[in-house]
């Protein structure tokens, strides 16, 4: 492929919106909603084919906003969910 060939794409990540918690059913807060009513305005004059989400309850909330502007359907990646490094908790007492 030349250089001419190439197809260049622009791939944006956003951080959910403010949330009632880390649980994966967490609901987006009435300040959430109004981020994610915000981001859609953002996202409106940009060209978006596909919309990639983790299954996080708060991560669709957040963009669900601009899918529905744009008729795109949100696509949810099981990959996308947060990662469990530990099922065990340490407390550390300094002193």
């Amino acid at each position: 492929m030349n250089r001419g060939d190439r197809m260049d794409k622009t791939i944006y990540v956003i951080r959910h919106c403010e949330a009632e918690g880390q649980a994966a059913d967490a609901p987006l807060t009435e300040r959430g909603w109004l981020q994610a009513k915000e981001l859609a305005g953002f996202l409106s004059e940009r060209k978006v084919d596909r919309i990639i989400s983790s299954p996080f309850l708060r991560a669709i909330q957040s963009i669900k906003p601009f899918a529905d502007i744009k008729n795109l359907e949100i696509e949810q990646e099981e990959r996308l969910t947060e990662r469990v490094l530990s099922s065990t908790f340490f407390l550390r007492l300094d002193g």
